[in-house]
């Protein structure tokens, strides 16, 4: 009889064991495609991601004053804090990555999404596209400029205007109040300026006869609409109408 009930036992053992085995072969290839959904998805949402990330830490006044935009650089991480009855407008605060050492101050002006925050002598400037600081002086001199390499929201959505999706952006290209973007698929076809605030945007297919040089600082690409003649190249950006200019600002970048 316990001989009998033994080879029972082992027998429902075995049954289980096969059960389980089944169970995690199925189950084995469904983790996979559900792990590689979440890696797909963490990277498609990576904007929603570092928001979270960065806002673990209070780096606003206080913690009722939740970050609502988050811009970062090579060097600085830039928040804008949201506002209270003292600065309604919010505080702009400014983290340096390697040393964590923390700047604060009450937003002074707001244009569309350029904030500019002022401190005994020096303007602090941040747009979705670039950091500046500026030293008032006799003859205000700009002692930092870095590119905005992230803009976020609230919300994890970016704030930046650049290339359509499924375009490339051959060239990228800021003045002291555009940004510039040379867009297209297999080859450049398209014309996008946004001013640094971010309030107007304007995108016009290029001029078949553009010089698009193998190298980049030979390259110029020019797009009309109407009168109005736009050109671009390693050295300015030349807006136009009936020979009279309209902008002529240097390039201070070009990607």
């Amino acid at each position: 009889m316990k001989f009998l009930q033994f080879r029972l036992y082992h027998k429902g053992s075995l049954k289980l064991a096969f059960v389980s085995l089944n169970c995690l072969l199925f189950f084995s290839p469904f983790a996979k495609i559900q792990a590689q959904i979440i890696k797909e998805s963490t990277s498609v949402n990576n904007f929603n991601y570092s928001f979270i990330q960065l806002t673990k830490k209070q780096v606003c006044p206080s913690a009722q004053l939740l970050p609502k935009r988050i811009f970062e650089t090579a060097k600085y991480y830039v928040y804008i804090c949201r506002g209270d009855e003292k600065n309604s407008l919010g505080y702009y605060v400014q983290i340096y990555k390697n040393s964590s050492s923390k700047i604060i101050i009450p937003v002074s002006n707001q244009v569309g999404e350029a904030y500019f925050a002022k401190n005994t002598g020096v303007i602090y400037t941040v747009t979705p596209y670039e950091l500046v600081v500026t030293k008032l002086t006799k003859r205000s001199s700009v002692v930092l400029r870095e590119k905005v390499n992230s803009a976020i929201a609230a919300d994890g959505q970016s704030l930046v205007k650049g290339c359509p999706e499924g375009n490339t952006s051959f060239v990228e290209a800021a003045t002291k109040n555009y940004i510039v973007y040379i867009c297209g698929r297999e080859t450049p076809d398209t014309y996008i300026a946004v001013t640094k605030n971010g309030t107007n945007i304007i995108t016009l297919p290029l001029q078949l006869n553009y010089n698009s040089s193998a190298k980049a600082e030979d390259s110029e690409y020019v797009a009309i609409k109407g009168k109005t003649r736009y050109l671009l190249n390693r050295k300015m950006l030349k807006v136009s109408r009936e020979g009279r200019n309209l902008v002529k600002e240097k390039i201070l970048y070009w990607y």
